[in-house]
């Protein structure tokens, strides 16, 4: 490379410098980006540090060498023409806007640049002040911003100001059945029913006088238009941002809830049936009941002085009967009741909370109950919890088929659940029962032990009203069954308001 001096055309820094020069030197060096300055023929005259660590030059190797040397060899033909015409008519202005521009490294590695141009006068000669920032790390911030767009779980857009959309990724493609091509640089307008049109250029004006991150329509039905010409549910939230050139900019997310609305209308119309059925059961149900019993009861009264002893035994059938059907609709009320989520909650001391439930509960002689409480106090809703665990704890002694027997009940943290275990060696259960028996009127057997199949029908619907879930195993290869409760063990707003 050519390191002659340039007569009359270099700006001669270290040699006696006139004021106007120190001045320059000491502005290019501490210019917080790299900085050279260059003359009409290309050559470097003075570099900055900053210039250097960038591109991994000497300043030795740098000074009056020709500035081609630093780019890439497909732009070194046309960069000659470029000079010509900036020093015909030289003025401030940035390079390369809208293309990348790259700058090649001592190593051969190239970089992404951006590049801004200052004519100065200096001894009746006119340099250029080039001055060059490294967007290696902005380009590699935007490469991951991009690769997080697009693999986000739910549709994205990043719009502008004019409501264009500039980006976007699969999940939101998918959702509305068009490709990227379809969308980019389109309005986003083409998203919404053609009733929300008319108002949404306001809306998104008032929303750049106060940019601030947003959901939409909280409390509203919003919907979006597929491009098949059909309406869906959405949830939609606004992040405002500006761009690598200043722009403002909005970041759309976008969630299809058909879904999610589709279970919360079957669940509207589950509980809305329930309702319907426990008032039925409350009302049509339990007043002829208790006039039939009190019919029965006046016609005992009537014959009691001359009752076959036969007449009597049935009468007394019936009046048991009676008293079933009464405790069946108790029952029924019960299993409905638990459906609704108890926000009472408290520190539950878990010992104590055992110690409730034997009080009520008669330990037959010959049953031994153990107790493993690793978990001592959880916070929660007591009287749900205790239903739950008094239930399973009175089937284990109730269906107990013989005079001695085990229980054990277990209690420790998983995570944010607790795990409570219930345990005998009676008889079990059959495995193919393990599902049914949480179902509404579903007992095991028809003998004696069995119950009116309520009590783990309630247990499950309280567990999963407040959280939790419920489960039975095998005790293979000893007797009996163990009931598994995964019960909350903290407060959550998606179960206590």
């Amino acid at each position: 490379m050519d390191h002659t001096e340039v007569e009359d055309s270099r700006i001669d820094l270290p040699n006696s410098p006139s004021r106007d020069e120190f001045f320059l030197k000491q502005l290019v060096t501490y210019l917080p980006m790299g900085a050279m300055v260059v003359n009409a023929d290309t050559r470097i005259l003075f570099v900055n540090d900053s210039l250097i660590d960038i591109l991994g030059y000497s300043q030795e190797e740098l000074l009056n060498a020709d500035i081609d040397m630093l780019l890439p060899e497909e732009f070194r033909d046309k960069h000659k023409n470029f000079i010509q015409h900036f020093f015909a008519q030289p003025r401030k202005r940035q390079m390369g806007l809208g293309q990348a521009l790259y700058a090649r490294k001592k190593n051969g590695e190239h970089i992404p640049i951006e590049i801004g141009l200052n004519p100065i006068q200096q001894n009746g000669h006119t340099f250029v002040l080039a001055t060059l920032i490294d967007l290696t790390a902005r380009q590699r911030a935007n490469n991951m911003f991009q690769r997080s767009i697009e693999s986000a779980p739910h549709g994205i857009l990043a719009v502008d100001a004019g409501g264009i959309i500039q980006l976007t990724n699969s999940a939101l493609c998918q959702a509305f059945g068009y490709s990227a091509e379809e969308l980019i640089n389109q309005s986003m307008d083409m998203l919404l029913p053609h009733r929300y049109r008319e108002y949404h250029g306001k809306l998104r004006d008032t929303f750049h006088q106060t940019p601030t991150p947003r959901m939409m329509g909280v409390g509203r039905d919003l919907t979006a238009l597929h491009k098949d010409g059909r309406e869906f549910p959405v949830e939609i939230g606004l992040s405002p941002f500006e761009d690598e050139t200043g722009n403002n900019m909005v970041l759309v997310s976008l969630l299809d809830i058909t879904k999610r609305k589709r279970m919360e209308q079957d669940l509207k119309e589950t509980n809305t049936n329930l309702e319907e059925f426990t008032y039925v059961a409350s009302h049509d149900l339990r007043s002829p009941l208790r006039g039939i019993a009190d019919l029965l009861e006046w016609i005992k009264e009537d014959l009691d002085s001359g009752l076959i002893p036969d007449v009597k035994r049935n009468l007394d059938r019936i009046e048991v009967r009676i008293e079933r059907m009464e405790q069946l609709i108790d029952n029924l009320l019960t299993y409905a009741k638990a459906g609704k989520v108890e926000s009472n909650t408290q520190q539950i001391d878990v010992n104590k909370l055992l110690d409730g439930i034997f009080e009520l509960i008669p330990i037959p002689k010959g049953i031994t109950v153990t107790r493993d409480i690793k978990l001592k106090h959880l916070t929660s809703t007591s009287t749900p919890l205790e239903t739950v665990i008094r239930n399973l704890i009175s089937n284990a002694i109730k269906h107990h088929d013989r005079d001695t027997g085990n229980i054990f009940i277990h209690c420790v943290a998983e995570n944010n659940l607790c795990h409570f275990s219930i345990s005998d060696d009676g008889p079990g259960i059959p495995e193919a029962a393990f599902s049914r028996i949480f179902r509404l009127f579903q007992t095991v057997t028809s003998n004696e032990r069995s119950g009116t199949g309520i009590g783990l029908s309630v247990s499950r619907r309280l567990v999963e009203t407040h959280g939790g879930r419920i489960s039975v195993e095998a005790n293979t290869p000893q007797r009996g069954v163990t009931f598994h409760v995964w019960w909350p063990r903290f407060l959550r707003k998606d179960t206590h308001d």
